[in-house]
């Protein structure tokens, strides 16, 4: 999968999961989800649901950390990261 079909499957995600009450904010991929208080350590675990159900990877949890969460950016190099290991492994 491409990073920009994924950048746009993890925004939309959170628009709709976690802007839902903030029309005025504008999400870039370099938003700081984290700082901003849009995702929080809930939301990191709802993340991480969503990542495992849509993209197919396990996140494990050496992988739960603020870093791989802080931006959409930071979302979609993880999800992209893992999924070329996935393919690696065959």
């Amino acid at each position: 999968m491409e990073k920009d079909s994924v950048e746009q499957i993890v925004k939309d995600h959170i628009v709709k999961e976690f802007l839902y009450d903030r029309p005025a904010t504008v999400l870039d991929s370099r938003f700081p989800l984290v700082q901003e208080g849009v995702v929080d350590s809930l939301g990191i675990f709802r993340l991480i649901g969503f990542i495992e159900n849509t993209f197919g990877i396990p996140v494990a949890p050496e992988d739960v950390v603020v870093e791989n969460f802080a931006t959409v950016d930071a979302i979609t190099s993880f999800i992209t990261g893992k999924l070329s290991a996935q393919s690696r492994r065959g």
